[in-house]
């Protein structure tokens, strides 16, 4: 299994659920999307979460929508720069992570670890909730 998911603690939290792709261009898991520089988050029914495994269309894939600490791709703008217990926003095009806030955005964690605006991803505890995009920032 990839690193990105830390499960070294003995009562690590984390969970999944099994999914059929119905994309066809299928769905990159975190060691292809590794590879290849793209971001393993998606969207799948209503939530936010971590593929593992790649899939194509018709196969059946693994999203992890809660993990207590989860390394995820970042946005490397010059303004992306977390500090543990900022809020992290997930943009639905670039399929990256961010600190700003943005109505587009979904609200789909907390910082755990800090990054520096130049890092390529960012520790993160993935709240796992029914992924909805905050009207207001509270």
């Amino acid at each position: 299994m990839p690193n990105a998911l830390r499960t070294e603690t003995p009562d690590a939290d984390w969970r999944s659920f099994k999914f059929t792709v119905e994309d066809s261009a299928g769905v990159i898991g975190i060691k292809d999307a590794r590879r290849t520089g793209v971001s393993y988050l998606y969207l799948i029914n209503d939530t936010v979460g971590a593929v593992l495994g790649s899939a194509d269309i018709d196969e059946e894939a693994v999203l992890f929508y809660h993990a207590e600490k989860i390394d995820v791709p970042k946005m490397t703008e010059s303004t992306d720069i977390f500090l543990p217990g900022m809020r992290v926003y997930w943009d639905p095009t670039t399929r990256l992570v961010t600190p700003d806030y943005n109505s587009g955005y979904f609200w789909i964690g907390i910082a755990t670890e800090p990054a520096d605006a130049d890092e390529l991803y960012v520790e993160i505890d993935l709240k796992g909730d029914h992924a909805e995009i905050e009207t207001v920032l509270p």
